[in-house]
Parts: C-alpha cells; sequence; structure tokens
C-alpha cells in the first residue's frame, strides 16, 4: 500500500531487480529528527530502531535519521511532527510541556532517584494519560526513551551545597520547572537553545549548564567548563513522537510493528544510557574536568518551593501518582 499522506512521505524509486525478481523501495520513508551529536547514543539508539522496523516491516519502512538539529531545533521539530510537516521527532518531556503541560510534571526536581524509577512511572499510568494527551495535540508516543540524570557543570567553582549556585548564570532547556528550580537554587537561570550552548559558555555568556554526561563529552563542554557536579537533579525523558496524522493513514500491521519495536526500546535505550555512563565519567575526568558529588538530601529540601508550586499547576491525579 502507498501512503496516502503525500505532503510528508514520497516513495522511493524501483531498486536494482534481485534474483527472485524486482524488489521495490519502501512505501514509507520517514524522517526521524534528534537533537544529539552523531556520536551521541541518540543516533546509536535510532539507527537500531531503523533497522528493526525496517526488518519487521519487510522494507514497508525506512527511517532516516537527522541528527544535530538538522531539521530544526528541537522545539521546531516537535511542533514539525505536530502539525505534520515533519514525520518523527526523538522529543523531551520539557518541550512537548509547551503543548502539554502536565508533562512538566516529569522534569520536577529529584522526582527519580535513577532511570529506572523514570521508566516504571512513564509505561504505567501516568504514561497512558499524558499519552493521550500528547495524541490530542497531534503526535503518537511511539516509545518513552531516555537521556540520563542531569548533572551541573560550571567554569567558577564546584557546587558542593545549594549556595555554591548563587549568583551563577545557568542555561537551561526550556520548560517552567527547570526554571523554577534554578532560580530557587539561587542561580540565575538562562533559557536559550541547546544549539546555541556552546558558545554561550566560550563567551561567558552562561556560567554553567546541566546535562547528562554524554551532551558534556559530545559538545565538547570540557573545553569550556572546569566543573562538573554530580547533582542528579532532574531527568528528562525523550518520547519518541510520531505524526499522528501519517499514523492514523498507515496499516494496523505497520502502526502495531511501530508501536511494539517503541515500545522494546524503551528497556533497551535506559539499559545503553547506563551502560555507556560508566565510561563516560572517565572520560570526562581524563579530558580534565573536576568531578564531585553532593549530598542530594540538601538540594531535595532546597527545592520544595518548587513541589509547592506543581500543586496548582499539574493535574492532581497525574501529580498524585508521581509524589505518593
Amino acid at each position: 500500500m502507498k501512503n496516502a499522506f503525500t505532503p510528508l512521505i514520497s516513495t522511493l524509486a524501483v531498486s536494482m531487480a534481485l534474483s527472485s525478481g524486482m524488489a521495490y523501495a519502501a512505501d514509507y520513508t520517514l524522517r526521524l529528527s534528534h537533537t544529539g551529536a552523531p556520536g551521541h547514543h541518540y543516533q546509536t539508539i535510532t539507527e537500531q530502531f531503523a533497522d528493526e522496523i525496517a526488518e519487521k516491516t519487510n522494507g514497508a519502512v525506512e527511517i532516516q535519521i537527522f541528527p544535530a538539529d538538522q531539521l530544526g531545533n528541537q522545539l521546531e521539530s516537535v511542533e514539525g511532527t505536530m502539525i505534520g510537516t515533519l514525520e518523527m521527532t526523538l522529543a523531551s518531556d520539557t518541550v512537548l510541556s509547551n503543548w502539554v503541560p502536565d508533562m512538566g510534571a516529569l522534569n520536577l526536581p529529584f522526582l527519580f532517584a535513577d532511570m529506572d524509577e523514570y521508566l516504571e512511572v512513564v509505561e504505567g499510568p501516568v504514561g497512558e494519560m499524558l499519552s493521550e494527551k500528547v495524541e490530542q495535540q497531534g503526535a503518537v508516543i511511539l516509545g518513552w526513551w531516555g537521556n540520563g540524570m542531569r548533572h551541573v557543570t560550571n567554569s567558577v567553582r564546584p557546587i558542593n551545597h545549594p549556595e555554591d549556585l548563587k549568583g551563577l548564570k545557568i542555561r537551561v532547556p526550556e520548560g517552567k520547572v527547570f526554571v523554577d528550580t534554578f532560580n530557587t537554587l539561587g542561580a540565575g537561570a538562562t533559557v536559550m537553545s541547546f544549539g546555541e550552548l556552546y558558545s554561550a559558555l566560550q563567551l561567558g555568556v552562561v556560567d554553567g549548564q546541566e546535562n547528562p554526561p554524554a551532551h558534556i563529552l559530545t559538545q565538547n563542554f570540557n573545553e569550556v567548563q572546569d566543573y562538573v557536579s554530580r547533582t542528579g537533579h532532574i531527568h528528562m525523558g525523550s518520547p519518541l513522537i510520531m505524526s499522528a496524522y501519517l499514523f492514523n493513514s498507515m496499516p494496523e500491521d505497520i502502526q502495531k510493528t511501530l508501536l511494539e519495536v517503541g515500545h522494546e526500546y524503551n528497556r533497551k535505550h535506559i539499559d545503553l544510557i547506563a551502560e555507556l555512563e560508566a565510561q563516560q565519567w572517565q572520560l570526562v575526568e581524563e579530558r580534565g574536568m573536576k568531578i564531585n558529588d553532593v549530598d542530594k538530601a540538601e538540594f531535595r529540601k532546597a527545592v520544595q518551593p518548587v513541589y509547592d508550586d506543581a500543586k496548582g499547576r499539574f493535574s492532581p491525579e497525574i501529580l498524585n501518582q508521581l509524589t505518593q
């Protein structure tokens, strides 16, 4: 079946003849955008996903990967997926909160002790409720993939206690919870796109940023930052989303395969991140950054005002599920 969704999908030309007869190109050619560098685990996991989808659909679906915001920054890519000008995006829950505010509840500081806790939540009732809300905005969540726990880097001093953040300008992604968290801790939260971050650090526009070790390495932040403090303050999830219009136009067997494989990769991605991080922390240190760990209890107590504010901002049903 050829895809009727012509504004997005163009069929490929006929391939070379095989010994068994003529083999035709994919019925669906989908572009998948993500923000990670080519060496980031986003590229690894999306390539694996694309290969498995091609295999399980007998070549009917080809997924082409575009890393490093080649098709636009994450906000633009998510918007494109919502309105149907882009097929797929490996998004973030914080960017999705621009369309579904309750997604921001997943970013509450120190909500998850680790990525396993995150996965347990998004594969349960909370994930189901949020998926329905996202679909109402034009996208289907194929999988709840990961990013890793986020940690603070800066070029001024190690962050051992909450008061060490006072006066530092810290870049954060879009999302009120991120801004509120760092402002509450005394830092100056500065929202800017990820693509602008290296230059901003280099020029001193901001003093620091917060991300998992994979981004610290693949973006070479060690060249412009001296300290990394393992705060593990927020986990940002990476839902894989697809245009709902396109998804609903596909045959049921392809829809089922996309959802099944996408869900299967929830665990695969989390495990890949965990496997890589031990090596990544070693590389961060080898590249000259000074690493310290913090007493998270101090920080958790300091961000209580963020939770107080959350009671009036997020769905009580979702918030209760997350904080009970």
